[in-house]
C-alpha cells in the first residue's frame, strides 16, 4: 500500500490507502495528552461509532479499521478515514471543518473515475452505493428488533406453572 502525506495545520499527516494517521491528527490539533489517540480509543462513544462503521458501513471488523504500530520510525496510530474524521471531530470541532475539507478533497482526487469511464454511470455507481448502505442499515435496525420482540415473547423457564386438576 503506497503512502501519502496530506498537509494540516502545517503538519504533514501520512496517509496509507483509505487510513489516516491518528498520531497526525493529534500533533496537527496541538498534542493535547489527554485526547491522545489511545485515550480516545477507549471511550465507551468510540467504541459504539466504531462498532457500528464496522457493523453496518464498511463491513470489515473493528480491528480492521485500525493500524497500530509501536516504535521504531514510522511508529503511529492509523485508522480508517471514516473513524478518522470521528476523532477529528472530538479534538476540536473548528478543526475537524478544516480536516474534512482536505481530506475530502484528497479522496476524491483518488477516487476520480478513469476519464474512458462514463461520468453518468459513475454518479449512478455512487447514488447505488448510498442506497444499499441506507437499506443496510435498515435492514439491520429491523433485525435487532425482530429479535428483541422475540426474545421478549418466548415463555421464560423460571416462570411457574400453574396448577391443573386442583378443586
Amino acid at each position: 500500500m503506497t503512502s501519502n502525506l496530506i498537509e494540516l495545520e502545517g503538519q504533514r499527516i501520512s496517509l496509507k490507502g483509505e487510513m489516516i494517521s491518528l498520531t497526525g491528527l493529534w500533533k496537527a490539533a496541538g498534542s493535547d495528552p489527554s485526547k491522545k489517540p489511545a485515550k480516545w480509543r477507549e471511550l465507551p462513544t468510540t467504541k459504539d461509532f466504531v462498532s457500528y462503521l464496522s457493523e453496518v458501513i464498511i463491513r470489515k471488523s473493528d480491528t480492521e479499521l485500525f493500524d497500530v504500530t509501536v516504535g521504531g520510525r514510522s511508529s503511529g496510530t492509523f485508522a480508517h478515514w471514516q473513524v478518522a474524521m470521528n476523532y477529528a471531530r472530538y479534538l476540536d470541532p473548528a478543526f475537524a471543518v478544516r480536516c474534512n475539507e482536505i481530506v475530502r478533497t484528497h479522496m476524491e482526487q483518488r477516487l476520480a473515475p478513469n476519464s474512458s469511464f462514463p461520468t453518468e454511470m459513475f454518479e449512478m455507481i455512487k447514488r447505488t452505493d448510498g442506497i444499499v448502505r441506507m437499506l443496510s442499515r435498515k435492514v439491520t435496525l429491523i433485525e435487532k428488533a425482530v429479535t428483541a420482540e422475540q426474545e421478549n415473547s418466548e415463555p421464560h423457564a423460571n416462570a411457574n406453572p400453574t396448577k391443573r386438576g386442583a378443586a
